[in-house]
């Protein structure tokens, strides 16, 4: 009988901590994670949001034209940032492609171009000249691209990502950290709403979801509640 109780407390308890799961109140353990270590930022006096991606991840493509819009209808305090990640040496080009773009000041505009490529036309851009090729159609010069592509400044960002991705602890993307503190995914906002018994019935209401979980985030460090 002992164990029965037992049981079942505990089975309340998982439900308590479980039904609290909701992207306009989340709740830290459940709806996003808090670093052990936080991260510095660079964005002085404004709240910095960095999604964490890999040209190659169907979900980072899927979530992109939801993403766009949500950047675009952000404050002037909402510092905006992406970090590629490569979890494998193998897929390092895509990581140096968006460096390379953004030298050339075209990452904004082409990344939704290098998207449709991998995931639509199956182009997956995975050599340097392949890329250039690919680009030169929206006006990238090859040249001023692969010297972009092999610059002792693109090698660094690269390693930075690397550093960072390490930094942050990430193991699946898309991912989104707020403020070098808090880091929110579709995958943690798709499993907690599962948990709690509201299952996401398609891949976009798990992005709104999560991207709500970040504006409710935003909110509360505006307020200084985090």
């Amino acid at each position: 009988m002992k164990k029965i109780l037992g049981a079942v407390l505990v089975s309340l308890g998982f439900l308590a901590g479980t039904a609290s799961a909701s992207p306009a109140a989340p709740v830290a353990g459940v709806d996003y994670t808090v670093l052990q270590s936080p991260q510095p930022t660079d964005s002085a006096g404004k709240i910095e949001v960095t999604e964490f991606f890999w040209y190659g991840c169907p979900h980072c493509n899927a979530l992109e034209p939801s993403l766009e819009q949500w950047v675009k209808k952000q404050r002037k305090d909402i510092v905006f940032k992406r970090v590629p990640v490569a979890f494998q040496d193998r897929f390092e080009p895509h990581t140096r492609m968006f460096y390379a773009l953004v030298t050339l000041g075209r990452e904004a505009d082409l990344t939704p171009k290098v998207f449709h490529a991998i995931h639509d036309e199956k182009n997956y851009l995975l050599t340097s000249q392949t890329q250039a090729d690919y680009l030169a159609q929206f006006g990238v010069d090859k040249k001023a691209y692969l010297d972009a592509y092999n610059s002792f400044t693109t090698q660094t960002n690269v390693k930075r990502a690397k550093a960072l991705t390490d930094a942050y602890k990430i193991d699946g993307v898309p991912a989104l950290a707020i403020q070098g503190k808090y880091l929110a995914s579709p995958a943690t906002t798709g499993d907690a709403l599962t948990k709690a018994g509201h299952p996401p019935k398609t891949e976009q209401e798990t992005f709104d979801a999560a991207l709500q979980t970040v504006d409710s985030i935003i909110q509360q460090v505006r307020a200084k509640k985090l």
